[in-house]
């Protein structure tokens, strides 16, 4: 992607939007086992194709994603990292990130959600973001406390079969303004 087609940029990344044409992005994202371990996978290609056009229905009906990112220096496919719709019956939005394995613990998460979160709270409207993770995955309990992200409570997710923590931010917590 050229740099001008990024929707926001950090340091060392640029942020897209998911085109039909991702699939083998996608594919080596959501269909690497260890990546998709914690999130209720292995998934198969056929079940990768269809969180691809989840993410294409999503933008086109809430304009946001989980959206992809890219290492401006190479233009290599990092992850994603975004927002959507949490409950439909108010403005909270679902916090998330995956990143492929071999960019875990460079600090990509922390650059970038900022950027992710400000736009959520500022053009998407957002009163508050929701997360969760997990309960092994440490990494992302970590790194969401270190956002502002505060722990509320447990709840079952169906797609892992666990009960998994849950975490709230609003834009007073994370020192955000809120447009």
């Amino acid at each position: 992607m050229s740099p001008a087609g990024y929707r926001l940029r950090s340091a060392r990344l640029g942020v897209g939007t998911w085109q039909r044409e991702d699939l083998g992005r996608a594919l080596g994202l959501w269909g690497d086992p260890d990546v998709a371990r914690f999130m209720g996978g292995p998934f198969t290609p056929a079940e990768v194709a269809a969180r691809l056009e989840r993410e294409l229905e999503r933008y086109a009906r809430h304009a946001m994603q989980y959206w992809p990112l890219y290492r401006l220096d190479t233009g290599e496919h990092v992850g994603c990292c975004g927002v959507a719709p949490h409950r439909p019956e108010g403005p909270v939005l679902e916090f998330g990130y995956h990143l492929r394995r071999a960019h875990w613990g460079c600090g990509y998460v922390r650059e970038i959600a900022p950027l992710v979160i400000g736009d959520a709270f500022g053009r998407l409207g957002a009163a508050a973001l929701y997360a969760g993770h997990h309960p092994e995955n440490e990494p992302s309990r970590r790194i969401l406390l270190s956002l502002g992200f505060r722990y509320t409570h447990d709840e079952y997710y169906p797609p892992t079969g666990v009960v998994e923590p849950c975490y709230r931010l609003t834009a007073a917590d994370a020192g955000w303004v809120s447009r």
